[in-house]
């Protein structure tokens, strides 16, 4: 079973190897079609001189063909070197651009996961509990009318009407205090990050909720529930010791692929509400074309989302040994 299991851990990591290159690769490729340099406006202002802008390209690899830039990325992405680049815009070694946005990246979309996947959670049984009611009716049309508003839209409408309207809240979603000590710190990034955090949870919230009705509302036709009923267990007593327990190894799955998506639905989120976290430092990358710092922030995407799905693999493939052969 070791040997086994192994072997299918050392395939499934081959595999994710091969689909990170990949990615890069194809990102990498999008970027050297688009239009465009950094240094364009400069050009265009007067700024720098024809000379002096053709200087610039060669210096930061701007003119490097195809094979030899994507030989390049890929040094940089295996030694790490990536982060060590500067950036064009900025001027500033890519690895403190990403230190100072990433904190604030990780603590909204770990609030925003956190609230959404316990409030679908808890939705989603109490819609299995009461499947056929008229509470599980509006419950279920509510949702799927929230499903359907994109992100950008709904972060839109309550910046208008809880921050610009009722000033309840503030525009920019970044701290303009002081804090005097680690309660008050958190309070004001509350305050700050609040908006964002609900329209990114809404994702998870919808996400879960129907995936736990579904899921539970199956469970519940199950011959062994009924059997259980007919011994005179409690519901209760039978949702958390039996139908939970048959439900939560696909669920376990669902949240490890997506904690590794995460990161691309900060990417709107942040831009709307203008939050300084990751999503808006590539959106300003690559409005400025700052190709470095968007290579460098796709690889932490990519990564965070392969680790994710190869846990996930590795987890169900120990649990289930149909799925590693044997």
């Amino acid at each position: 079973m070791g040997r086994s299991l192994f072997s299918y851990i050392a395939i499934k990591l081959l595999h994710k190897i091969i689909t990170l290159i990949f990615v890069i690769l194809l990102i990498y490729a999008l970027l050297r079609l688009a239009p465009g340099t950094p240094f364009d406006q400069y050009l265009y202002q007067g700024k720098i001189t024809e000379e002096q802008y053709e200087r610039l390209l060669e210096e930061w690899g701007y003119k490097d063909n195809f094979i030899t830039g994507a030989i390049k990325v890929l040094y940089g992405m295996f030694t790490f070197n990536l982060f060590k680049m500067k950036s064009p815009v900025y001027n500033k070694p890519i690895i403190e651009l990403i230190s100072v946005r990433l904190p604030y990246t990780l603590g909204l979309v770990t609030a925003a996961y956190f609230f959404g996947t316990m409030l679908g959670m808890l939705l989603g049984l109490y819609c299995a509990k009461n499947r056929g009611t008229l509470k599980e009716s509006i419950i279920l049309w509510l949702v799927l009318g929230i499903r359907a508003l994109p992100v950008f839209w709904l972060g839109m409408v309550l910046l208008y009407f809880l921050a610009f309207k009722a000033g309840l809240f503030p525009y920019l979603t970044a701290s303009e205090l002081k804090p005097q000590n680690v309660f008050h710190y958190m309070i004001d990034w509350l305050w700050h990050s609040l908006l964002p955090i609900i329209v990114l949870s809404k994702i998870y919230a919808v996400s879960y909720l129907l995936t736990i009705r579904n899921m539970t509302t199956e469970e519940y036709t199950s011959d062994y529930v009924t059997a259980l009923r007919a011994f005179g267990l409690e519901e209760n007593y039978i949702v958390e010791r039996h139908v939970l327990r048959n439900i939560m190894p696909p669920i376990i799955t669902m949240m490890a692929i997506d904690i590794g998506f995460l990161f691309g639905g900060a990417v709107v989120t942040e831009t709307v509400f203008n939050y300084p976290g990751m999503g808006t430092l590539i959106y300003e990358a690559m409005w400025n074309k700052d190709y470095p710092v968007v290579l460098a922030s796709f690889y932490i995407i990519a990564i965070a989302v392969i680790v994710a799905i190869t846990i996930a693999e590795i987890t169900y493939a120990y649990l289930d040994p149909r799925i590693r052969g044997e």
